[in-house]
């Protein structure tokens, strides 16, 4: 991504943090060549309709119109995605009755940023992007920045498929994009590896970060350490299923449909608020409500100091998950310290370079190691920058990235190692142990009781229920491996990390020769990020298996292009192990696609 802006609001101009819609009609110049009047004449009544009839029903405003382009502006992502939408299928209407080459369609480029704004005009890089989007876009088509996809629930707001790195006119560095279609357009799932019968009948509780009011980036992260702790707190009932934060954090923008929100999340109680901060203190209004229907089962305002927020000394979140346990449990659940930092600032790096890790571009995925080794200098006795510093060491691994594999997996150990002499108990950095144990030194009984030991802590950890399905793979414990798999993609159905889960899920399914599912499971994964090394091995293997042969060489060559120092050995190097009871055949798959030995 490039760099954002470093403009400063002056007078007459306002700094705004927005989303910027930016819709091009394309073939514009044919259209008017041929159909010149009719063209402008449908044009501008399309126009005036986004300007008065879309764009306030959405909280909108059109910044301006030029020619053949519309720059608008939203206050959230998935008010704009709603814009793009509808305004497709508002302009489909105006080429009712008309030729194919008189049809009006859009290109629509959607990026979330800081713009200056004046009377007449928007400014700067935010602008300039989302025109650039634009121009990825097919006709009739909408195409939107990573830090848009960071705000929308996929199948929520809308379908989101990652185009991967994509290089745009007058930028060095490509950019990150997604495409987002109507939702029900996606091609969802035919085989699931189905949740584990028990957990069907225990009750699942979806926790939104409360939102800020108004909307601050710094107070923002207040209503994400609140969650934290609720979920962290809700987490240690064994009666309980507890969504994971990072798969509710888009819904804090707005809920659409709640059946919807039912149908996704598969939660039957769903906890939101929003809170406003003065100085230290925080007053916080919460609601639980009951899914489908939104019957209001418990609402309460209460008022707290960050600081103490942060010390862990202060009754607010205590009173919550008391009143949830009774609505929910009709019992009081026992609170967990759950944030990863002790203060505001810390709270607020240590989720920026989680978000940088994550995204798997190199040039971002570097800098969050500069952001956690920072964070391990400001703590040195916090286990949380520690664990994650460890996951960043795995990634690189398993992404291929690390110029010594040997020397990157102590690294991981060594941070792991950090992590729990502080906190013996931290899920993360056990979750690491067991991770680095299993990948790299063919140690699955000692991956076990890491990951076991993991999940005592933190029951609802998706990362270690995904790594125990792989542990229970290698054993050749394939009906507990499809169990751990579904459980973690269950926990985290709108986690940006999703595509995670999938993999392992796809993999789980593999180890049992359910090669359908496995293909089905890798191509939902890719959809959701196409830069993840592992899945396109997985998919590579699954597609031979399940006897695609074609289609297993192209996804080879297509991997190959995308990692070009992939090889058979670095895929699997670790696999190779004795009690691998189906990692010789993952080998000979890729081999036989087309991967280099």
């Amino acid at each position: 991504m490039p760099p954002s802006s470093s403009l400063q609001a002056t007078a007459g101009v306002d700094k705004r943090r927005v989303a910027i819609v930016f819709a091009d009609l394309a073939e514009s110049v044919r259209l008017m060549q041929h159909h010149e009047s009719d063209a402008i004449e449908r044009w501008r009544r399309f126009a005036a309709e986004v300007r008065e009839e879309l764009l306030p029903a959405l909280g909108g405003r059109m910044v301006r119109m030029a020619g053949d382009g519309l720059l608008m502006e939203c206050a959230q992502a998935p008010a704009a995605v709603a814009l793009a939408l509808r305004a497709h299928e508002r302009i489909a209407t105006y080429n009712a009755g008309r030729a194919e080459t008189q049809a009006m369609l859009l290109r629509i480029g959607i990026h979330v940023a800081d713009v200056l704004f004046d009377e007449h005009e928007a400014y700067g890089n935010g602008v300039n992007l989302a025109a650039r989007l634009s121009s990825l876009a097919q006709p009739g088509q909408t195409v939107v920045s990573d830090t848009t996809r960071d705000e929308l629930a996929d199948g929520l707001h809308a379908e989101l498929e990652d185009l991967g790195l994509r290089y745009v006119k007058h930028l060095d560095e490509p950019v990150r994009a997604f495409r987002a279609t109507p939702v029900g357009t996606a091609q969802r799932p035919l085989h699931r590896l189905p949740l584990p019968s028990q957990d069907e009948l225990v009750p699942a509780v979806a926790v939104v970060p409360f939102r800020a009011l108004p909307a601050e980036a710094e107070d923002d992260m207040v209503g994400h350490a609140l969650a934290d702790d609720i979920i962290a707190a809700l987490s240690r009932h064994a009666g309980l299923r507890v969504l994971s934060r990072t798969t509710t954090a888009a819904l804090r923008h707005g809920l659409p449909d709640l059946a919807q929100v039912h149908r996704l999340l598969g939660a039957s109680f769903l906890l939101t608020g929003h809170h406003y901060r003065h100085g230290q203190r925080v007053r916080v209004s919460v609601e639980l409500c009951a899914l489908p229907s939104g019957q209001v089962l418990w609402a309460d305002t209460a008022v707290t100091e960050v600081d103490a927020l942060f010390a862990g000394q202060d009754e607010l979140v205590p009173r919550i998950v008391a009143q949830v346990g009774q609505q929910v449990l009709a019992r009081e659940l026992a609170r967990v310290r759950g944030l990863p930092m002790d203060t505001l600032a810390s709270y607020t790096l240590y989720l920026g370079a989680t978000g940088l890790m994550n995204s798997l571009v190199l040039s971002d995925f570097t800098r969050a190691r500069t952001a956690l080794e920072h964070l391990v200098e400001r703590h040195p006795r916090q286990a949380a920058a520690y664990a994650m510093l460890a996951r960043w060491h795995v990634f690189r691994n398993v992404q291929g990235w690390a110029p010594d594999h040997a020397l990157e997996t102590q690294a991981a150990r060594d941070q792991a190692r950090k992590a729990i002499d502080i906190d013996p108990h931290n899920a993360v950095a056990l979750g690491v142990e067991a991770m680095t144990r299993l990948s790299f030194n063919d140690d699955l009984e000692g991956a076990r009781a890491c990951y076991l030991q993991a999940l005592q802590t933190d029951p609802q950890d998706s990362y270690c229920w995904a790594g125990l399905s792989a542990v229970h793979s290698h054993s050749g414990e394939h009906t507990q491996a499809c169990d751990a798999a579904a459980r973690a993609v269950a926990l985290s159905p709108l986690d940006p990390n999703l595509f995670v889960f999938e993999a392992y899920a796809a993999m789980a399914a593999l180890g049992a020769g359910l090669h359908k599912q496995a293909v089905t499971h890798a191509q939902v994964s890719l959809r959701h990020h196409a830069l993840h090394a592992p899945t396109h091995r997985l998919l590579i293997a699954a597609l031979w298996l399940d006897g695609r042969e074609p289609d297993a060489r192209l996804a080879a060559a297509h991997y190959v292009r995308f990692q070009p120092e992939a090889t058979v050995g670095a895929s699997w190097r670790a696999k190779r192990g004795p009690q691998s009871v189906w990692g010789p055949v993952f080998a000979d798959a890729l081999r036989a696609a087309g991967v280099p030995p």
